[in-house]
């Protein structure tokens, strides 16, 4: 690393450049993602979807729920480069379908209509980085507490009591009965292992370990604290909070509809930004994301209601790389499934490699729209199937009853703003979104006028010689 304001030399690259051993080692790799296959493989993976089962009317599709997150790790100040704040917006936009189909009709649009076209509502939290702490507290514990005050408080939307510790409680109950508690694999202060589902547990006002009296926190399910670093970035934990909260607020809206009126259900489409999937500390989530999800579309059968119509979208990735190398080869309206064996092929995974069984609870699709532009998207599966680990019959179109019915609806939302874009994704991004270059100096701006001991130093430290009087 060089010292503050140290510059390298012009020809410093070229030593490595001509060094032998680099360039030996260059010839010895190789790209791991597979060339496209023939059009005779991908032809035997893709349907057109009026082959496929449609189990309601795309006109039906009256609103569209998408949540996206972003995230960005700011430095308090240059005099403290490694005390890190970081900063996460999650965002809801509901756009009404109805109203943005008849402007697609209209010659001249007015932008006052499609403003009027959808709503949006965003929450922020500020979390601790690296070196900051709550007086009297570790860092890590202080991560801990702020991301639990962050789940107490933060409600999934402006017109409800419910919070997201609220989503996570029903996440572990079953179908309208919210758990009390939920248990823990191990203890965050002294790394007591539990040795069954009563040895830890946390409620919504949280816990205390039986082994070292410490206490426990609600957001100790998501296990974030496990990778908080102490001396460094903490973006890698700030991406995992920002994508359970993400799918936390997604699962909020479903049972609260649920719960209030489950005809609502079937006029919306519900869309998350990202696959349907969930890594790292928080991939355990899956599983009950899984059986949540499973027995609300049962409980949606029983009462006539079509399944929640669940959708991942990607806007970029190597499955997105892929379906744009491959887009010549699958016909507008052709939706094309991902078998275990082609995902190991363009991932570049050994054969026989189970894919995504710990992170998934929906399955990869490639459908190329009417339009002609690919879109990778995630499905939920039929109810008690799971997407990647029930044999050939998860591979199936037939084990995936809402797909057509979405891809329809997806072909409706369409926009040339930006490349593999829906209308419902890029309202629900602008929403959320932190900008750089300004907006991210008002961020460090607003650390550095709030942390007290930072305050300080900023007040003694003298403007540059070359901003002096002279």
């Amino acid at each position: 690393m060089p010292y503050e304001g140290e510059k390298a030399s012009r020809l410093g690259h070229v030593g490595t450049a001509r060094n032998e051993a680099v360039k030996e080692a260059l010839q010895r790799w190789k790209i791991t993602t597979a060339r496209p296959a023939s059009r005779d493989a991908i032809d035997e993976l893709c349907s057109p979807l009026e082959d496929l089962q449609l189990v309601g009317d795309p006109a039906d599709i009256d609103f569209s729920i998408t949540v996206d997150g972003s995230d960005t790790e700011v430095e308090a100040t240059r005099e403290h480069p490694t005390v890190k704040v970081g900063y996460l917006r999650v965002a809801g936009s509901m756009v009404r379908l109805d109203v943005f189909r008849s402007l697609a009709r209209v010659k001249y649009i007015d932008p006052r209509d499609v403003r009027r076209s959808y709503t949006d509502y965003a929450f922020d939290v500020a979390l601790p980085g690296s070196q900051l702490a709550r007086p009297g507290m570790s860092g890590v514990d202080t991560w801990r507490a702020e991301l639990d005050a962050f789940l107490q408080s933060s409600r999934f939307d402006s017109s409800t009591a419910m919070t997201l510790a609220d989503g996570l409680l029903a996440l572990h109950g079953t179908r309208g009965i919210p758990a009390p508690s939920i248990a823990l694999r191990k203890c965050p202060n002294c790394g007591l292992k539990a040795e069954d589902e009563a040895t830890l547990v946390v409620a919504v006002t949280g816990g205390t370990c039986p082994s070292c009296n410490q206490r426990l926190y609600l957001a100790d399910v998501l296990r974030t604290h496990e990778e908080y670093n102490v001396e460094g970035s903490n973006f890698t934990p700030l991406g995992r909070v920002m994508s359970a909260a993400e799918r936390l607020m997604s699962m909020c809206y479903l049972n609260y509809f649920a719960d209030t009126a489950p005809e609502v259900l079937r006029h919306t489409i519900f869309i998350t930004d990202g696959p349907l999937a969930l890594h790292g500390t928080i991939a355990p989530l899956k599983r009950r994301f899984q059986e949540h999800l499973s027995d609300l579309s049962g409980w949606c059968a029983q009462r006539g209601l079509v399944a929640p119509l669940v959708v991942g979208i990607e806007k970029g990735g190597t499955f997105v790389e892929h379906a744009e190398q491959i887009k010549g080869l699958i016909s507008p309206g052709y939706v094309m499934r991902l078998t275990n064996k082609y995902i190991n092929r363009i991932s570049g995974r050994r054969e026989g490699n189970r894919y995504g069984i710990d992170e998934f609870y929906g399955r990869r699709f490639i459908y190329r729209t009417r339009a002609g532009d690919p879109l990778v998207i995630t499905i939920l599966p039929q109810p008690d199937l799971p997407p990647y680990d029930g044999g050939t019959e998860s591979e199936s179109f037939e084990a995936y009853p809402t797909l057509r019915l979405i891809c329809e609806v997806l072909d409706s939302l369409r926009t040339r703003m930006y490349q593999h874009a829906v209308v419902p994704v890029a309202l629900a991004h602008s929403a959320a979104a932190l900008p750089l270059g300004v907006g991210r100096s008002v961020l460090t701006m607003m650390a550095q006028q709030n942390i007290p001991g930072l305050k300080l130093d900023i007040q003694a430290v003298q403007p540059p010689t070359y901003f002096s009087k002279r």
